[in-house]
């Protein structure tokens, strides 16, 4: 599903509305979407309540936020609810079809409140009495702070209502800036939000994503193919997405149909990272997992997973030798890809090795890990003979491109495209709300996952569900992209049995086999 910006999304409202679609009609499609979204949320929360018995309050801003909210207000009331409105500002700043909408709302015998004219203990009891607040003040053109009569009620609410009422936002909370996910200073934390058309960035960027509780989409007659043009190619990848992306297995199909893969990984001292590589490289789908690994651990890391096969590697002190390149040239040619890096050192004869992956071969790549951490020249990237996927963290990030942390989690979407671009490879840029882009511009971001996948880890697994997928068949940017899925619903499965506290990478290769189930 297409993901836009404030701006794309005007020019959809725009060529509609000049196509010959009302405005009006735009905002009454709007506003039904988001009462019909209140009455499901109200039979789900509070079922033993009768209808004229539930409190809404719809707070309206003066932009066409606020002329959904008073909209869905008058279709509550007549489906037999008890809604009230709560202006931002005066009756007269309203214009045009949000006007009209005020006056069908006081046709409707609707109590209208003025935020200037009340007072804090008033606010607050309207506040405090309700069992369903509407957010209707802002929408996602906002780019500065908060301020006046805004900033005051979300302010009131978030500081000093009692306890947090259920809030539902029509489009985006109000305070959330709709491009970057990021608030004006102050926001109001919704339970759920009806967002229009398509999804919006500041819904599913941090901290964004954080505020916008559960999110549905909304159509109100916008045209598919209207998104379509003005959108620049960012999805949203979700369930839906990862059914249709999941790897033909055929049943006479043997080992060798469904991906042979080598992992060139480990030291002394990280045995653990190349062993949950593999696990899930073979809980992922894959026939034949091969660990390329120091010849002074070889037999440690093999004894602990009977289906591995482990080839022993010329090393010194634990970390492989640069000699090993000649007989990891030689293997690379019996497997479908070679997946480099997890807990693999990073010394000089591991650059140089990796240099001689990206120079002398031409196999399907997946780096990680200390496999990027020694790269200091993107041509090598750039001129790589084959395909190329990369897997990291901002840290990774951030040493391969110059930029320090902070700049890449501020510009994570721009950041991860660019660099797919110019590199001409897939990219999964880990961290909250996963990117995974495209060399050809086409990018997306990732619904699953939980904070507890923060362990150490959880790189190493996902590295493994990527190289299982893509040594299967798939496309890069599609195998790259389902794994992050895939790796991020095993970590919400794992949560609901550990914890996010006590969740550990383990336990994702654990749920990985529920998540296969769910999606075939």
């Amino acid at each position: 599903m297409e993901v836009l910006t404030p701006a794309m999304m005007t020019k959809c409202d725009q060529e509609t509305i000049e196509a010959g679609y009302p405005e009006i009609l735009l905002m009454e499609s709007a506003a039904l979407g988001t009462a019909k979204l209140a009455d499901e949320v109200i039979k789900k929360e509070m079922i033993y309540k009768k209808r004229d018995k539930i409190e809404i309050t719809i707070l309206v801003g003066k932009g066409n936020n606020g002329g959904d909210g008073l909209a869905a207000a008058r279709i509550l009331k007549n489906w037999g609810y008890k809604p009230k409105i709560i202006l931002s500002s005066s009756r007269d700043e309203l214009k045009g079809v949000n006007k009209k909408n005020l006056e069908l709302a006081v046709l409707n015998k609707i109590k209208i409140y003025q935020f200037p004219d009340l007072k804090k203990e008033k606010f607050l009891t309207e506040i405090n009495n309700s069992d369903l607040i509407i957010d209707a003040l802002l929408g996602t053109g906002i780019t500065g702070e908060l301020r006046g009569n805004i900033k005051k009620i979300i302010n009131l609410i978030s500081q000093e209502a009692y306890d947090h009422v259920l809030t539902l936002a029509v489009d985006i909370p109000s305070g959330i800036i709709g491009k970057t996910g990021n608030t004006a200073g102050e926001a109001l934390k919704a339970d759920y939000t009806a967002t229009m058309a398509a999804y919006k960035r500041g819904l599913i960027l941090y901290p964004g994503r954080d505020y916008s509780g559960e999110v549905q989409v909304i159509d109100i007659g916008i045209q598919k193919e209207a998104i379509e043009k003005y959108g620049d190619g960012l999805k949203i990848f979700n369930q839906q997405e990862a059914k249709k992306l999941i790897p033909y297995r055929k049943n006479y199909g043997h080992k060798g149909d469904f991906g042979k893969i080598a992992v060139l990984a480990g030291s002394r001292g990280m045995t653990g990272a190349p062993l949950l590589t593999t696990k899930s490289a073979l809980k992922s789908g894959s026939g034949l997992v091969y660990l390329l690994i120091s010849e002074e651990i070889e037999a440690l890391t093999s004894s602990q997973l009977e289906e591995l096969v482990g080839i022993p590697l010329p090393s010194q002190k634990g970390i492989i030798a640069e000699k090993a390149f000649e007989k990891i040239k030689q293997f690379s040619k019996k497997v479908d890809l070679l997946a480099v890096g997890p807990g693999l050192g990073s010394n000089t004869a591991v650059q140089k090795i990796i240099k001689n992956i990206l120079e002398q071969l031409n196999i399907p790549l997946v780096l990680d890990a200390d496999a990027l951490n020694v790269i200091n020249d993107l041509k090598l990237l750039k001129n790589y003979q084959g395909e190329l996927i990369l897997t990291p963290h901002p840290g990774e990030m951030s040493r391969l491109i110059g930029l320090n942390i902070s700049e890449i989690n501020n510009n994570r979407l721009e950041i991860a495209r660019d660099f797919a671009k110019e590199n001409n490879l897939s990219l999964v840029l880990k961290g909250a709300a996963t990117i995974t882009a495209a060399s050809d511009g086409r990018t997306y971001i990732n619904s699953s996952g939980c904070n507890g996948m923060a362990t150490a880890g959880s790189g190493d697994v996902l590295t493994g569900i990527v190289s299982s997928l893509k040594a299967q068949g798939m496309n890069s940017f599609e195998a790259a992209a389902l794994a992050v899925y895939v790796h991020g619903r095993a970590g919400e499965y794992a949560a609901a049995v550990e914890s996010n506290y006590a969740l550990t990478a383990g336990n994702i290769i654990d749920n990985l086999a529920a998540v296969w189930n769910e999606l075939t």
